[in-house]
């Protein structure tokens, strides 16, 4: 379990990182371009793919590594009884949550296999895709951490 977590982990960093690094690129051409007052098409477009995909890739990374917003003052003040049932209830209800997005977002997708993208003529469903994916991600660490609740998940991987 550990090696496919690792696995996931490390193809999660890395589209993360090509992500941002193809960002980055078209935006610096839209802007060198544009100066030159000449347009790139499907610059912007893609450039919105890619967000959208870092989005939610990043999101499943950040719940693999703890990294997401936590109010922890309260719930410090309360017995550690009642921190574990605390604690099992927010990941049922984000477990909830991503089944739930899971669900829709695939029929999104599937809906939007028909409809292309103005400028680039890509299928919606390229952009609709993460949802689904992360949801997929989301749910796999999210168990993970229930069932091992005490073990700390978190660290940068070796790429």
């Amino acid at each position: 379990m550990q090696k496919l977590t690792d696995f996931i982990v490390k193809l999660l960093y890395w589209l993360c990182i090509i992500a941002i690094t193809g960002l980055t690129a078209i935006v610096f051409l839209q802007v060198v371009s544009r100066t030159i007052k000449m347009s790139i098409p499907g610059t912007e477009e893609l450039a919105r793919l890619l967000v959208v995909w870092l989005t939610f890739l990043g999101s499943s990374l950040a719940i693999h590594e703890k990294m997401h917003l936590a109010v922890n003052y309260f719930v410090g003040l309360t017995s550690d009884k009642i921190q574990r049932v605390m604690y099992v209830f927010v990941h049922v209800l984000m477990i909830a949550f991503f089944c739930i997005l899971l669900f829709y977002g695939t029929n999104l997708t599937v809906l939007a296999l028909g409809t292309t993208s103005s400028t680039l003529q890509m299928p919606m469903s390229v952009f609709y895709g993460a949802i689904p994916l992360s949801a997929v991600f989301s749910l796999y660490f999210l168990v993970l951490q229930m069932l091992n609740p005490e073990k700390k998940v978190g660290g940068e991987p070796e790429l």
